[in-house]
Parts: C-alpha cells; sequence; structure tokens
C-alpha cells in the first residue's frame, strides 16, 4: 500500500524521474517499499502488483520515463466524486445495504466493450453486479460501499481505457454527436486514402506487366507508404484501442483479428518498402478499413435510432417550471428545484415538469409517449396526472407528489436502462461462442499462413488477411443486444415496459400464466357499495373505524374505504384517533388497536375466527354481459366481542380480460388463477372467463408453492399480478408481469410492467417474443451459412483482403437490419 517513510531516494522506482523534496511516498513491489515520486506512479505500481503483473519491473530495460495521461491527476480529477451533494444526487440506497449508480461511458461502442467491462468490474471485491447498455452507454453498478467507493470504480474503468462519469439527463445526446462527428472524420480520411492509394497500386500492376524501372516501383511504394500511413494510425485506431482491451483481458472478440490483419499488412508493406523487395499491401489495408469504417458507422447510427424513443422520454420533460407560492406569486424556476408538495401552474401545449394531482381546472392531458395512449385523457381536480404529458385544453395548477427521479417517467427510463443492460440467457452464451469463434479463426490464420508458406509464399500474406478480414462473429455478438432493444421499446411504445432482459426470451418458452384476480383481472378501483353494520352500530361508526385502521395500507380495497368517507355519500365518517401496533397480514386484513380496543378488518373467516355468520347477502358475481362483469366481496370489521360491520365492494372485470385470455389460449398456454379470496363469486368468474385452473384463498405462502411445484413438474410459469401485494409471486415466477398505472414503478418487482393495465398488450407481448426468436434463429442462420461460404474461399485464395472486408461489413449490417425489423412490427387491434 502506498505510505510515507523518511528517506528521500532520487529516482522514482516506477518512471526514474526525480522525486520532489520533501516528498516520501512508497509502494509495496517486488516484496519491498519502492519510493515513488507521485500518487500517479504510485497507483500504477500497486495496480501492476495487484493484478500480478510485477514482474514487468524485472523484465524492463530501465525506468519507463513516461507518465500515463491522466494517472498523475488521479486524486484531483476525481475527487468530486466523494461529494456528498453528487452522492445525494446520483447514488441510490437500498435497504439491502448496497448502493446503485449510473456511469455513462465514453468509448463504449461495440458488444466486446460491453462484455470486457462487467468481466473487468466484477473482478474488484466489492462490487455485487454490472448492467451495460450499448444503446445508451450507460454502465448500472451496484457495490458494497463498505469496501469500495464509486471513485475506485471510475478508476478501475480508466484502467482499461474507459471515461466514466455519473449520468445526467441529455448528456447521451452530446455523446452520440461527437461519436458520429469523429466516425464521419475517420471514414472521410479512409475513404480519400483508399481512392489516393489505388492510383499508385493500378500503376504498380501495371508496371508487373512493363517492365516499370526500379526507380518508378520505389517511388509508387513510398507514395502508398504515405497516403496509407494516416489511415491505419487514424482511421483504424478505434479497432486497436478495442483490440488491446480484448487481448489485455484475455478475451479475443472481432477487433483482434482485423487488428492483426490491419497491423499485419501495414508492417509486411512497410518493411518490403524500406528494403525495396516483396509485395506490398497498401491498398488492401486502405481498402479494407474504409469498408469497415463504413459499416461500424451504419451500425452506430442504427444504435443511435433505436435509443430514440429513450431520448424523447428524456425530452419530454421541460427544463423549467411555474412555481406558484403564496408569498412569491407564480414564478418560473428550473424543473429540479421543484419539491413534493409544491404547486405549479401548466399552460395549454406545456409539459408537465412532475407528477402531481390537479387542484384547480379542467382539461385533457395527452400521455401517449409514457403510457402509448394515443388520446388525450381528461382530467379534473383530483386526478393524478404525471411528468411529461402535455396538457392540452386549459390551465391547470398541480401539486407535485413526484419530482425528479422519483417521477414516473423516470422511472420508466430507469427501467427500460435497466432490461437494456441485463443480458439473457441467449446473450451470454452467443458471447461465449464469439469468444472461442475468434480464437479458432486465429488458429485458422497461423495455419493457413505455414501452408501457403510451402505452396506460393508471394500469397501467403494476403490470403491470411483475407482469413482474419472474412469471418465474423458479429451476428452472436452484435445481434442478440440489437434485437433485444428493438424489441424493448417496440412494446415501450405500445405501453408494456421491458425491466428484464430475460422477458422476451422467457415469454416465447412459457408454458402456464398465472393470473391474480384483484388489480389484475379486476380493473383494481373497487368502490364501496353497502355497509351492514351488526350489533347496533351506525354506519358512520364503523367506516370511521375501518378507514382508521386502513390508513396506511396499500391495498385497493383499503383505498376503497379511505375515499368513502370522501365522496359526500358517508358523511361523519371521519378516522378516529390514532393507530396502535397496527400490522398488515398479508393474504387476510390489518389489527391493530385504537383508544385501546384491538380490532381486525380483512377476510372473514380471520377478522372474526370464531363467528361462523354469513355475508348479509351471499357473495356474487352479475351476469357476464359480454366480456364484462362486476365482481363484489365482502370484507369483515370485527372486535375482540365479534363482528361490528360488513363492507361490501365492487370491482368490474377488466373488458378486455375475456379476448386477451383466448389470444393466450390459443396460443398454446395453459392458464391458471390464483387468489387469496375464498369466495365463490371469485371462483364463477373465473370459470366464465374460461380458466384452465382456479384457486381461491390462497394464500401469498401458497401461491409461490404452487409456482414451485409446477416448476419442479418441468414447466416453465408465468406470472400477472399487481406487482406491488404480490412480490414473492413475482420473484417466483420465471417471467413476472404487473400492472403498473398509478404505482411508484420503481417499487415494482416485475419483468415487465403494463402501463396501460390492457391485459391485450400481453398476447401481444408474446407475438414480439416469438418474432425475436425467429429473427434470432435468422441471424444465426446467417452467420453460420456466411462464414461456413467465405472461409473456404479466403483459405484457398479465392478472396482478395479489400473483397473479405466488404463481406465483413455486409454481414454485420444484415443482421443488425434484420434485428430492427422488430420496430416495424404491427400492433395487434
Amino acid at each position: 500500500m502506498g505510505g510515507e517513510a523518511g528517506t528521500d531516494p532520487p529516482d522514482c522506482f516506477h518512471c526514474g524521474l526525480p522525486i520532489p523534496k520533501g516528498l516520501t511516498l512508497f509502494a509495496d513491489v517486488l516484496g519491498e517499499a519502492r519510493p515513488m515520486c507521485c500518487i500517479g506512479c504510485c497507483a500504477v505500481a500497486e495496480m501492476l502488483e495487484a493484478q500480478g503483473l510485477s514482474e514487468w519491473y524485472r523484465r524492463r530495460k530501465g525506468a519507463t520515463g513516461f507518465r500515463g495521461p491522466f494517472l498523475p491527476d488521479l486524486d484531483d480529477q476525481f475527487a468530486y466524486l466523494e461529494s456528498p451533494a453528487l452522492e445525494e444526487e446520483f447514488i441510490e440506497h437500498d435497504s439491502g445495504g448496497s448502493v446503485h449508480a449510473s456511469l455513462l461511458v465514453e468509448g463504449l461502442s461495440c458488444a466486446a466493450c460491453v462484455w470486457i467491462i462487467e468481466r473487468h468490474l466484477l473482478a474488484r471485491e466489492g462490487i455485487r453486479s454490472v448492467r451495460t447498455s450499448l444503446a445508451s452507454r450507460r454502465v448500472q453498478v451496484e457495490w458494497d460501499p463498505e469496501r469500495i467507493h464509486l471513485r475506485d470504480i471510475v478508476l478501475r474503468l480508466a484502467e482499461i481505457g474507459f471515461a466514466a462519469r455519473p449520468a445526467q439527463p441529455g448528456e447521451s445526446d452530446e455523446l452520440e454527436r461527437k461519436e458520429d462527428r469523429a466516425a464521419l472524420i475517420r471514414m472521410g480520411v479512409a475513404g480519400l486514402g483508399a481512392m489516393n492509394v489505388m492510383t499508385y497500386s493500378v500503376a504498380l500492376y501495371a508496371g508487373a506487366f512493363d517492365e516499370m524501372s526500379e526507380a518508378a516501383v520505389g517511388l509508387m511504394r513510398w507514395m502508398g507508404l504515405i497516403v496509407s500511413t494516416p489511415v491505419v494510425l487514424f482511421s483504424a485506431r478505434p479497432f486497436f484501442r478495442a483490440a488491446w482491451r480484448e487481448i489485455r483481458l484475455a478475451a479475443p472478440g472481432m477487433d483482434v483479428p482485423v487488428a492483426i490483419a490491419i497491423g499485419g499488412a501495414y508492417a509486411v508493406s512497410l518493411y518490403a518498402t524500406i528494403r525495396g523487395t516483396g509485395e506490398v499491401y497498401f491498398d488492401s489495408v486502405c481498402m479494407f478499413t474504409f469498408f469497415l469504417s463504413v459499416g461500424r458507422y451504419l451500425e452506430m447510427r442504427i444504435r443511435h435510432r433505436s435509443s430514440s424513443l429513450t431520448r424523447s422520454m428524456i425530452d419530454a420533460t421541460p427544463a423549467f417550471a411555474r412555481r406558484v407560492r403564496d408569498d412569491e406569486g407564480e414564478r418560473v424556476v428550473p424543473a429540479h428545484a421543484l419539491g413534493v408538495g409544491d404547486r405549479f401552474r401548466v399552460r395549454p401545449g406545456e409539459s408537465l415538469p412532475a407528477d402531481g394531482i390537479v387542484l384547480e381546472g379542467r382539461s385533457a392531458v395527452e400521455e401517449a409517449l409514457v403510457t402509448g395512449e394515443p388520446w388525450p385523457r381528461p382530467v379534473t381536480v383530483g386526478a393524478a396526472v404525471i411528468a411529461g404529458g402535455i396538457n392540452v385544453e386549459s390551465p391547470l395548477l398541480v401539486e407535485a407528489t413526484r419530482v425528479g427521479e422519483r417521477t414516473t417517467l423516470a422511472s420508466i427510463l430507469a427501467l427500460i436502462e435497466r432490461a437494456q443492460s441485463e443480458r439473457p440467457k441467449v446473450a451470454r452464451t452467443a458471447d461465449r461462442v464469439a469468444v472461442a469463434f475468434v480464437s479458432g479463426v486465429l488458429g485458422v490464420a497461423v495455419f493457413n499462413w505455414i501452408a501457403w508458406q510451402f505452396i506460393a509464399p508471394e500469397r501467403a500474406m494476403w490470403t491470411t488477411l483475407a482469413v482474419l478480414v472474412a469471418t465474423c462473429p458479429c451476428a452472436l455478438s452484435l445481434a442478440t443486444p440489437t434485437a433485444l432493444a428493438a424489441a424493448t421499446h417496440a412494446l415501450a411504445r405500445a405501453g408494456l415496459v421491458i425491466t428484464s432482459g430475460r422477458v422476451l426470451e422467457g415469454l416465447a418458452s412459457a408454458d402456464r400464466i398465472l393470473f391474480d384476480k384483484t388489480g389484475t383481472l379486476t380493473r383494481g378501483q373497487p368502490t364501496l357499495t353497502r355497509i351492514v353494520p351488526v350489533r347496533g352500530h351506525e354506519e358512520a361508526e364503523v367506516l370511521a373505524l375501518a378507514r382508521t385502521l386502513e390508513r396506511d395500507s396499500e391495498h385497493p380495497y383499503a383505498h376503497a374505504l379511505r375515499v368513502a368517507g370522501e365522496d359526500g355519500v358517508h358523511s361523519g365518517s371521519a378516522e378516529v384517533g390514532d393507530q396502535e401496533e397496527v400490522a398488515s397480514v398479508t393474504g387476510f386484513g390489518v389489527e391493530g388497536s385504537i383508544a385501546g380496543t384491538r380490532y381486525r378488518i380483512g377476510r372473514p373467516e380471520w377478522a372474526a375466527s370464531s363467528s361462523g355468520e354469513p355475508p348479509p347477502e351471499g357473495e356474487t358475481a352479475d351476469a357476464m354481459d359480454g366480456s364484462a362483469a362486476v365482481f363484489r366481496v365482502w370484507i369483515l370489521l370485527a372486535d375482540e366481542k365479534g363482528p361490528l360491520a360488513w363492507f361490501g365492494l365492487e370491482d368490474p372485470v377488466r373488458k378486455d380480460a375475456r379476448a386477451a385470455l383466448e389470444a393466450l389460449r390459443e396460443r398454446g398456454f395453459r392458464l391458471e388463477m390464483l387468489t387469496g379470496d375464498p369466495s365463490p363469486s371469485a371462483l364463477a368468474i373465473a370459470d366464465r372467463l374460461g380458466f384452465d385452473v382456479a384457486e381461491g384463498g390462497v394464500t401469498p405462502e401458497g401461491k409461490v408453492e404452487r409456482v414451485r411445484l409446477l416448476q419442479a413438474r418441468g414447466e416453465r410459469v408465468a406470472v400477472v399480478g399487481d406487482g406491488v401485494n404480490d412480490g414473492p409471486l413475482m420473484r417466483a415466477g420465471d417471467v413476472s408481469i404487473a400492472m403498473g398505472s398509478g404505482c411508484d414503478l420503481s417499487r415494482l418487482g416485475a419483468d415487465a410492467v403494463l402501463l396501460r393495465n390492457e391485459l391485450a398488450l400481453i398476447p401481444r407481448a408474446v407475438e414480439w417474443s416469438l418474432r425475436m426468436k425467429r429473427i434470432l434463429a435468422q441471424n444465426f442462420g446467417w452467420a453460420i451459412a456466411y462464414n461456413l461460404l467465405v472461409l473456404p474461399l479466403a483459405v484457398s485464395g479465392q478472396l482478395a483482403p479489400w473483397v473479405a472486408a466488404l463481406g465483413m461489413s455486409t454481414s454485420s449490417l444484415v443482421v443488425v437490419l434484420n434485428s430492427l425489423r422488430l420496430n416495424r412490427l404491427r400492433e395487434a387491434g
């Protein structure tokens, strides 16, 4: 470890430069404390020692005399990452003691970069998970704050050549513009070089037949060297940098053979030019650098297009808000200055800067970008509105309920990024195959070069170049993440946000779908329709007790009881007293004390276990009228002496439930309903909706046990629920989908969220999943066919290097464009 000592050595052990007077800094290298001249050299030395690379010091011929471009200023450059203000804004803490942050990474350009970043970070003790999104160039990191700091994570990325910083909205756009401009310049230089070098190459080819003088041949070679050098050093630089990262981490990707081909051809040509004998390949170097640059540029543009939905969502939130306060009136302030409880005014045509509740006004709000709903939604006093929505008609005064990164829109963006950064099993398998594939290509190239030394030595170099360049693992490394990103964005536009990369893969292979009832098959907005007091109590009295008990519960039935006293019908039912020792018993109800008396409210057999009294008029479900029904349930309020009152709640079945379930049944899924409600009406509606299996009175633990039983039988189970009250069930399923409207999306534990609360989106997601599965099969089939065709041609000398480069670029574009067909999938209905 770096430390201090009492001596003043003359030179730095690492770089050989003089050590400033008064500085005593040491690093443990090769078993001894070695003097260092600065923090940068100390950091490099400790990193080499920690990575097991300190043997370099024994093998070097002397001190390097060189300091890395960023290491001397490590403390100053990254000191801001330890700022408490930055931690409050960018770092999130969870209940498990971990912290999370999103980093924007420059230089992230391909699937190999993703693999290298994740592998390098996960090797660091204290980092728990890393998820990298190629589309947004962001890395989501989870770590233990007791063992590692954000600064250490950014430094670790810098070790392998990636500059990272905490991500801010809108930064991706600027990075894309810089990336686009740099790629265009590199492509232009390569194109000019390719055109000019062909002038000299054609002269050399013609001179081979017309006996060009040695002086003229030498001149043409030197001119080719002058033209191709900036192409190699500038245009091909990204290939060399990426290849070096891959080699350092022993993870060869598609850039390794490309860099070897370009560097090898240039080195051989340089040697031949200086000696004046042998073949030169400057034309091949420039041509396949140009074609590869064109291919990478087109891939980059496609990747930028695929992230257009994310950018649109970021742009939807205004930079400023019209805050209204009693002491200052209406004032324009930055949107991030709004706090929960602040009031703000939204004029017609303006976007909402935060989630909130309408206090004044009547208008319509367009939320198509967030929910996928094409028509403006009417809103009035008391209605909830979300950030990014556009006020269409009249001014509104809104009270903010969620601001900044807590808004629904921000949560959706975070969920989309999380889905893009998670790599499903098929992508991880493809990455492993790609690494093995590249290793095999390198072996074939070596064997090819040796074989041609015996057959025709003058052709050995360019046939080997063709082998290195023509073979392409792009379908394995590029097509899978591209297809996932395209499908994710297409479904997000329709109103289904994918939060986990396993969803589309899992839906295509699921055998059974389990549905919860309340808030899933029903609208989740029950209303109180009847109160039947027992033992002579008044309606207002028992409702007040119920509302007090349910004050902090998030269950839909609790919400129905709380709002019942605010509708003008049940007057005089204000909450009474304070709760004491209130506890929510999952699957049964709520119990607690009020003014010293113990109460329970919930399922009748639990609330008053000693009472066998039935509900007032039984439990019934109205007849189905085509596709809808009304579900009625009775819940019981009781004290220690017995029942106090029955509350009758009605919750309509969703209108599209029957059609959605029928579509899923036609796809071959077995459908099952599990609900904690034991009422006969629940099972009656399940029967009318056509479920294969339906069971009532199931506890949350029982639902999880049911899923595990089915999985033990070899079935893959998808689960659909409300996301908050069904947390354990969501985690147990192979795939889970939550009804997310009106919820704090950041709290949902599901793999996908239905923003529009339309069950019809589930069959559509299955359609996307199956389409993606077919497209991935096509991509893999194309990759196998292409490589089986091109490898024999390259090995046998039938393929020129520039043709090989064109073929590799074309192959890459074919699979990417094929994956993006998912963006054009027509919406059902």
